[in-house]
């Protein structure tokens, strides 16, 4: 799936002028996630997005990845981007989100500490539910920043159920 989103932006990104080259400065970071059916891991290829983050029974942790140039600065980019995997646990949730929550200052020009803020919320919680972990995420951050950016904010949450036997 990575190689078809860099095909598909070097076909339909935009260019500069009359010749045909792509604006340096037009790039996109992303986080490719997947877990494959019947699996409790996640294959990720991380294009210079911050790293996802588990939410589970004992607090959160930032999965580790092989961070590569963002998308769209392929000419500057090694021949193909390196995909860590990672176990998880029945119970987990996986919490990605963009760099507009981990920038979020507050009034003494402090970042947001998403890790720390959702390790202390989620301690004790045996399983949260990934619409409380979004919520928790939202409201924090409001209460935080000190003003309103215009940075993009995305979350994606998602909680690891038991794996189930593909059907025939």
């Amino acid at each position: 799936m990575h190689r078809q989103l860099l095909a598909r932006l070097a076909r339909n990104g935009p260019t500069v002028g009359g010749n045909g080259e792509t604006d340096a400065e037009l790039f996109v970071t992303a986080l490719v996630m997947q877990i494959p059916p019947g699996s409790c891991e996640v294959h990720i290829v991380d294009r210079g997005h911050p790293s996802p983050i588990v939410v589970g029974p004992h607090g959160a942790y930032r999965l580790e990845t092989s961070p590569d140039l963002p998308l769209g600065l392929g000419g500057l980019a090694g021949a193909s981007a390196v995909t860590t995997v990672h176990p998880l646990r029945v119970g987990q949730g996986l919490l990605a989100y963009t760099d507009g929550f981990s920038e979020a200052r507050n009034e003494h020009g402090v970042f947001y500490p998403i890790l720390e803020r959702l390790a202390e919320r989620f301690r004790d919680a045996p399983s949260p539910h990934p619409e409380a972990v979004v919520s928790f995420v939202r409201q924090d951050v409001t209460r935080w920043a000190a003003t309103s950016e215009d940075d993009d904010q995305a979350l994606l949450a998602l909680s690891i159920g038991r794996p189930q036997a593909a059907s025939r």
